[in-house]
């Protein structure tokens, strides 16, 4: 089955496309990035229950080598005097096994480290050899990219309390953690951010309030990611080849939002509820629900209220996109909603924010899924590529890292942003145009 063909190509005009060439656009001379005002440090309203801040930096932020200080020892000493002894080893994944509809198993055996005076982490697969190893011998340098979105996702997610309290309340609420291919556009000028950077860089929450994240492509890069994506499902099921399954399913499907007053937040859970509350606080504009129905059968398939919790964003001047990684909190709603009025957009109709689906997800390892898809809304289509990391796995990884363990929270971090640079540097044509 050739499945770039579900791609409907489109006459209308494209999205703008960033150019491919290294040289991406020029900062506007008048308001050039470098110029942009800084805006005053804000105090950030402190989060309830909060758990204190580690001094001088915790568990599992300690490198191979170092040794646990102060409260961060006596830590480690006590999970470790409580820690049940480690499963057996998991059994190797073998790589002959029939091609399966489901991602294959994660498996979650781990050993703990072998010493109490001294925070050992195994030792990495990758470790560096040769011409590689620094001055100091060490068999591991950290990647400071890495590492900053691995704290991002530390402090939101896994160390947030309001978070974990909202999923431990009820199994219908969950954490997203998706990643968008786009553009980090500048308000003032709509053009691409572009500065003294020439590479990758996180951009400083603090300054993002002068760009905005578009999230797009055009048709042909669509098809082009498509058809790079169909070819690694094609590969990954060659007999023999030394790489897990990748998987991929076709859906379409119809969104349509409603607007949520407070009075109808009351059948949720306390802590969602209050989350979603203080959301409003927070700049949210509301509260919309989303019913999603088949595009075939018209049966409703979820009930879904999206919260955004917070966002990180990465400028990539060598390739066509940016990305922004973005948690958010997913409720499951249990109310009707057959009295509710679909959500208006200033100057729209009441039918312009129903969503019409085209997608092929593809999924692999049980932890990451690539969404690629086209959406038709009353005022026009846009494509989208978005990428997301399976919750549990990185809430159990985090866990682990917290105590010391932190054998899979920075490889899923390392993960996600190699999924970002390889279809980036796969799709982005060469200097000059393709």
């Amino acid at each position: 089955m050739n499945i770039s063909a579900l791609v409907n190509p489109v006459s209308e005009g494209l999205p703008r496309r960033s150019s491919s060439n290294s040289q991406i656009i020029p900062p506007s001379p008048a308001t050039s990035v470098a110029k942009l005002p800084t805006p005053p440090a804000t105090t950030p309203k402190a989060m309830p229950r909060k758990r204190k801040l580690r001094d001088p930096k915790p568990i599992w932020a300690y490198r191979e080598g170092e040794t646990l200080e102060g409260e961060a020892r006596e830590q480690y000493e006590q999970q470790q005097q409580a820690r049940p002894s480690p499963p057996p080893p998991p059994t190797p994944w073998q790589p002959n096994h029939p091609p399966s509809a489901q991602p294959p198993s994660y498996n979650q055996g781990h050993g703990g480290p072998q010493s109490s005076n001294q925070f050992q982490p195994p030792p990495a697969a990758d470790e560096l050899h040769g011409f590689e190893r620094p001055v100091s011998d060490d068999p591991y340098v950290y990647n400071e990219l890495v590492r900053k979105l691995g704290e991002f996702i530390m402090n939101t997610v896994v160390d947030n309390n309001d978070i974990r309290y909202a999923l431990e309340e009820s199994r219908h609420t969950q954490v997203e953690i998706e990643a968008r291919w786009g553009q980090i556009e500048n308000k003032m000028t709509n053009q691409r951010l572009a500065g003294v950077h020439e590479t990758e860089c996180i951009l400083k929450a603090t300054e993002t309030h002068n760009f905005r994240f578009r999230s797009t492509m055009t048709l042909d890069q669509h098809k082009r990611t498509n058809g790079f994506l169909n070819s690694q499902v094609q590969q990954s099921k060659v007999p023999g080849v030394q790489r897990p399954n990748i998987d991929y399913k076709h859906v379409k499907e119809i969104d349509v939002f409603y607007d949520l007053d407070v009075p109808s937040l009351e059948i949720l859970p306390a802590q969602t509820r209050k989350v979603l509350i203080d959301s409003l606080s927070h700049g949210a504009s509301s509260i919309r629900l989303r019913v999603t129905r088949d595009a075939k059968t018209n049966a409703v398939l979820r009930k879904v209220i999206k919260s955004r919790v917070a966002n990180l964003e990465i400028s990539s001047p060598q390739t066509e996109w940016d990305y922004r990684i973005g948690v958010n909190l997913e409720i499951n709603y249990p109310g009707d909603f057959e009295n509710l009025s679909p959500t208006v957009e200033p100057g729209r109709s009441s039918g312009s924010t129903a969503r019409s689906k085209d997608r092929i997800s593809y999924s692999w390892l049980g932890a990451y899924q690539i969404d690629l898809t086209q959406v038709i809304q009353e005022h026009g289509k846009n494509h989208e590529l978005e990428l997301e990391l399976e919750p549990t796995i990185l809430l159990e990884a985090g866990d682990r890292a917290l105590q010391g363990d932190d054998r899979d929270f920075e490889k899923l971090m390392t993960g996600m942003l190699n999924n970002l640079r390889a279809l980036s540097r796969e799709i982005t044509g060469p200097p000059g145009g393709a």
